[in-house]
Parts: structure tokens; C-alpha cells; sequence
């Protein structure tokens, strides 16, 4: 919380000199002792905060990298001469535990060319694969191991 009131500071002062700078620092620590003394704050729940910051803007450029790939498998099925695909539902369960790394586990597989989300009851995914080569291993997929990274924390 610190680096984000000194952030803001910086931000709204319009201008970056030593002067704004170290009064921004001066300020941030004492508003940051204030929330720490009358808020609950702590300095662990900081870290633990910008640690699970971190892990969800990395889970963000694997859905992007992931997305490229798939986009790219799917454009060689489109156009190769010879389209042979075996469109398939793979069912699966996870070990995530909330309902929301679930549910960000489902978009992401949508958001993937060739997969989409079918169903979602209760941990149990229904996903449409555009071919079988698609299908293998989503369960053990390197979304599902972000999102158990996530969740652990």
C-alpha cells in the first residue's frame, strides 16, 4: 500500500522533482502508519497482495500466449487442403476450489481458438474441443496451474 500512495502521490502532483518526491515519501509513511494503527493493515497482507498481483498479471500474458498458439492451430486447420478434425467434449474435474478460478478457468479456455466451455456444475467442465489435438491434457493445462499458484497464496 505504501508504493501505491506514493504512486498516487506522484501522480497527482503533475510533476517529478526531489522535492515532490520526498514529500510524497514523507506522506506515504505516515498514511500508510495510519492505515497500519487504525485499518488492520499489514505488512504481510501487502506482501501477499503484491505477490498475488504479480502471479495474476503473469496469468494474464499466459491467456495471451496460450490465445496466439491456438489461434495459430486453428488457422492451419482452416486452411490446409485436406480439413480432417475430430471436434470432441472432454470432461474434467480440477483440484481449484473457488468458484472464481473456476470461472476464470472457463473463460480462458473459451478465450483459446478451437475450446469452448460448455458446461460448468459444481468443479466438473464440459469443453468442446474443434479437434482432438486440442483436447490433451487440459486438466493438467498451464491455466490450471496458474490459477492453483493463485489460489494457494
Amino acid at each position: 500500500m505504501f508504493f501505491l500512495y506514493l504512486f498516487l502521490w506522484l501522480v497527482f502532483s503533475r510533476q517529478l522533482n526531489i522535492e515532490v518526491v520526498v514529500a510524497g515519501v514523507i506522506i506515504s509513511i505516515i498514511v500508510y502508519g495510519f492505515a497500519c494503527a487504525h485499518m488492520r493493515y499489514r505488512l504481510t497482507f501487502d506482501y501477499k497482495l503484491m505477490r498475488k498481483l504479480f502471479l495474476c498479471i503473469r496469468y494474464v500474458f499466459i491467456v495471451v500466449w496460450e490465445a496466439a498458439k491456438a489461434t495459430i492451430a486453428v488457422l492451419r486447420i482452416v486452411f490446409s487442403k485436406n480439413i480432417k478434425v475430430e471436434p470432441c467434449l472432454v470432461y474434467f474435474r480440477t483440484e481449484l476450489n473457488t468458484n472464481t478460478a473456476r470461472a476464470i478457468l472457463a473463460n480462458s479456455i473459451t478465450l483459446t481458438p478451437g475450446t469452448i466451455t460448455v458446461a460448468l456444475d459444481d468443479g466438473l467442465f464440459c469443453v468442446h474441443c474443434l479437434d482432438k489435438k486440442f483436447a490433451g491434457r487440459i486438466e493438467d493445462s498451464v491455466f490450471v496451474k496458474q490459477l492453483l499458484k493463485i489460489e494457494e497464496r
